[in-house]
């Protein structure tokens, strides 16, 4: 389980260095060259729909998975969000991420570290916490994408969870629906971030 006091992730053992592509993958074709880069600052306009109930995981709880992985760096970075107290447990991570470019806000100076983190958002977050780490997509590059709903999938977003699709980390919720707004688990979480930090670690070495 996350909480915003105590972050622990322990990774699995590794994994084949090579992965496969999920059966849900067969059609369509993403492609790095067809994408448009979308301004930074919309890449989380939209806020979920909270189910009550549910035990979600949120923007904060992520972004300080994130840092602390990367070893909790400390940045001089002017931090503007107004939902984001300076004595925060999780603003030093807040303010990394956003000052790498990993995570950034909602626009009228929000950041929404309560709000639970959509799996379009976690993805775009996952896959640009890669890039800061030379990983990602590089050069021309293809890689089939067939959810149902992938009419769905913000552009933004788009690249992302082609990479997240094929290293494992995510795939789909639904009967091969990724649903991109939809929203995270505690406990999908723990097993999302498991497998995303060993493909980080596998890359690593070799």
């Amino acid at each position: 389980m996350w909480n915003k006091k105590t972050f622990t992730v322990l990774c699995s053992l590794a994994l084949a260095g090579s992965m496969a592509v999920p059966a849900f993958a067969a059609e369509g074709i993403c492609g790095q060259e067809a994408l448009i880069a979308a301004p930074y600052a919309s890449v989380v306009a939209e806020k979920p729909t909270v189910t009550a109930g549910e035990d979600l995981f949120t923007r904060a709880e992520l972004v300080s998975a994130l840092h602390q992985k990367a070893g909790s760096p400390v940045v001089n970075f002017a931090m503007q969000y107004t939902d984001v107290e300076q004595g925060a447990e999780y603003a030093e991570a807040v303010r990394w991420a956003s000052s790498e470019k990993i995570a950034g806000g909602y626009g009228e100076d929000q950041f929404g570290p309560e709000d639970p983190v959509t799996r379009e958002q976690m993805a775009l977050i996952l896959y640009r916490y890669a890039q800061n780490n030379d990983q990602g997509f590089t050069g021309a590059w293809a890689f089939p994408l067939n959810y149902s709903d992938a009419s769905q999938i913000s552009e933004y977003a788009y690249e992302a969870i082609c990479w997240v699709t094929m290293k494992d980390v995510m795939g789909e919720k639904e009967e091969q629906a990724f649903v991109p707004q939809g929203t995270v688990t505690q406990q999908k979480a723990d097993t999302m971030l498991t497998q995303y930090f060993t493909v980080l670690e596998q890359a690593d070495v070799q």
